[in-house]
């Protein structure tokens, strides 16, 4: 439970508005390459009071951070190939910086769109106190049949804007000894979450279409 108190700033890290623009030191819709370079630098940083290491990466997929004890789960989202080839992008248009513009049709590099936090269990209800005290009631809980397990889900998004500004923070409850304890919360951006949710569709789409089209030359 140490680490409630020593780094709360970064296990409820928020950009500070009324909404959940990103994670720490991280935007949604920022590079793997950008975060990645970020956190070397920290890393490398003689001055650095933290101790953080890269422990495991996945281009444009994936960046696993230990930082202070603390496992950080970037995850990272880009244009499924096969949706390339019914997206053709404009003859000799330059890819749109998915910093900048996350809606862009054509995602080439991996953009952030969630960061799961891990750490040893802690008591779900005091995990819960801070979240509520930074952002206030969750919008849904979600209780399991042993009347201990589930989920706590919090809506950081501002909705009538198009696109969604904001995200989720998700806090996953385990029971042990009929007790709650939490190891594991889960942040999402709103915006990216329906990219990606359309971008799931369309895949399906064109691998029935592509299907037909073997099946019936």
């Amino acid at each position: 439970m140490l680490f409630l108190f020593l780094f709360p700033s970064l296990l409820f890290a928020q950009v500070e508005t009324n909404t959940l623009d990103g994670f720490a030191e991280a935007s949604w819709g920022m590079t793997f390459e950008s975060i990645r370079e970020k956190f070397l630098s920290m890393a490398t940083n003689p001055e650095s009071k933290e101790k953080i290491e890269i422990i495991n990466e996945k281009k444009d997929a994936s960046l696993l951070i230990k930082r202070n004890g603390i496992f950080y789960l970037y995850r990272f989202y880009k244009t499924p190939e096969l949706l390339k080839e019914v997206r053709p992008k404009r003859e000799g248009a330059a890819e749109t910086d998915p910093s900048l513009d996350p809606q862009t049709e054509f995602r080439e590099t991996g953009i952030l769109f969630s960061v799961g936090v891990t750490f040893n269990l802690v008591p779900s209800e005091q995990i819960k106190a801070k979240l509520e005290k930074k952002y206030g009631k969750p919008r849904k809980e979600t209780i399991g049949d042993d009347k201990v397990s589930g989920a706590a889900i919090w809506e950081l998004a501002e909705r009538k804007e198009n696109p969604p500004r904001g995200g989720f923070a998700v806090v996953w409850r385990e029971g042990y000894k009929k007790v709650a304890y939490t190891r594991r919360i889960d942040y999402f951006s709103a915006n990216l979450k329906e990219v990606i949710a359309k971008d799931y569709v369309d895949f399906f789409s064109v691998q029935e279409t592509k299907t037909l089209r073997d099946l019936i030359p």
